[in-house]
């Protein structure tokens, strides 16, 4: 009887002991995971923001070329307003109501002249915060931040937990530490370099492409915005504020106008003009045809000059250019803990989980989505955590 006591005793003493090593375990590989998981997380949240403040730059700075266009189109009315309210000064009724639709364009240019002051600083003030965000963000990938993320998740499970401390490598089996050490420092030196700073002219022209996109990407854009890319004046008829208007034999009449945007974002920034112009037809004694074209009103506005200096975007932040397209970032998570109960020194027990941020678009997301074939990039916020399998280089 005593037998069958002491066995049954013995039998609960080490189920309870199996039971707390596989519980034990399983916390390790839970908090592992988690802490893995999170550092996924926390990066793909960074490079999403850089992705959205990269969109809001584009937009901001296509809105000031929009507002300037705008400001110009404003002038040029102003001014056709004017020459009508002269000609028509002495027709009753007619004479009165051309002077009042040219007092209230005339109002309506100086308030738009005013408040683009104030808007186009503002949006370069906007822009330097959204670059130094960048910054910020990309100071949080650097590993020192990323390991700190993955403590703090790890300590949520036990207070003894460490993450990724290179000095508890050496109380591993040595292919294994030999492993992990060559994962963790690659992989903190491939993710920081992924991602860099970039200026607009010194980038192969990438960002004016993606503008060029955005703009073409809607009409109404186009007819504002449409124009050449360079610091200078735009050509007439190279634009999209185009239409003309005649009374066969008469008159004719015809309306130019058109946007440059500078080969670099922050030089010269957005240079737009319009003007109205008039020709008749006459007969004379050599026969007869339509005149030259006469300006009857003109406007032009630059960006620089309305609001005292314009910066534009003078830097974003851009995946590095990689010949193999891969843009995989892979976080891991080493987490080791003292055995309990077991006070010898290289006692240690641990587990390594992986996560990594991949680009991929959604399913679902409708016709406005980027093609899912293109490679990756900062300029769509689709990026996303997984945890993935375990692989250690030289060790399989």
């Amino acid at each position: 009887m005593l037998a069958v006591i002491a066995l049954a005793i013995t039998a609960i003493l080490l189920s309870h002991r199996v039971n707390r090593a596989v519980t034990q375990e399983t916390r390790l590989v839970n908090a592992a995971d988690a802490a893995a998981y999170s550092a996924a997380s926390w990066t793909a949240r960074r490079l999403n923001l850089i992705a959205y403040t990269n969109r809001a730059m584009i937009a901001n700075h296509i809105a000031v070329g929009h507002l300037v266009a705008y400001i110009s189109w404003l002038r040029y009315v102003d001014q056709g307003a004017a020459r009508l309210a002269r000609y028509t000064s002495y027709l009753p009724y007619v004479g009165t109501a051309t002077r009042i639709a040219q007092r209230v364009v005339r109002t309506g240019l100086i308030t738009s002249e005013r408040m683009s002051w104030g808007y186009i600083n503002g949006v370069d003030a906007l822009h330097t915060l959204m670059q130094l965000s960048q910054l910020d963000a990309r100071r949080q990938l650097t590993r020192p931040t990323i390991n700190a993320v993955m403590q703090r998740v790890a300590n949520q499970y036990d207070q003894n937990y460490r993450v990724n401390q290179l000095g508890d490598l050496s109380r591993l089996p040595t292919p294994y530490a030999s492993g992990i050490r060559a994962l963790l420092v690659a992989e903190g030196l491939a993710n920081f370099s992924r991602v860099q700073t970039a200026e607009p002219g010194e980038d192969h022209r990438y960002f004016t492409g993606l503008l060029n996109r955005s703009i073409h990407h809607n009409h109404h854009l186009r007819r504002w915005l449409e124009g050449g890319q360079s610091t200078a004046w735009p050509r007439y008829g190279a634009g999209g504020r185009n239409w003309d208007f005649r009374i066969p034999l008469i008159i004719r009449f015809r309306k130019q106008g058109a946007t440059n945007r500078a080969p670099l974002a922050d030089a010269g920034g957005w240079r737009s003009r319009d003007r109205l112009q008039v020709s008749t037809f006459e007969f004379g004694k050599d026969g007869w045809g339509w005149s030259g074209w006469d300006t009857i009103a003109r406007g032009r506005a630059d960006a620089d000059r309305i609001a005292s200096g314009y910066s534009g975007v003078n830097r974003y932040t851009r995946l590095r250019p990689r010949d193999n397209g891969e843009y995989r970032f892979r976080l891991s998570a080493l987490v080791t803990a003292p055995i309990p109960g077991i006070t010898e020194h290289d006692a240690l027990q641990s587990h390594l989980s992986m996560a990594e941020v991949i680009y991929r678009v959604p399913d679902n997301c409708g016709a406005t989505c980027p093609n899912p074939d293109q490679p990756p990039t900062l300029f769509n916020p689709y990026w996303q955590a997984n945890l993935t399998a375990t692989d250690l280089p030289g060790l399989r």
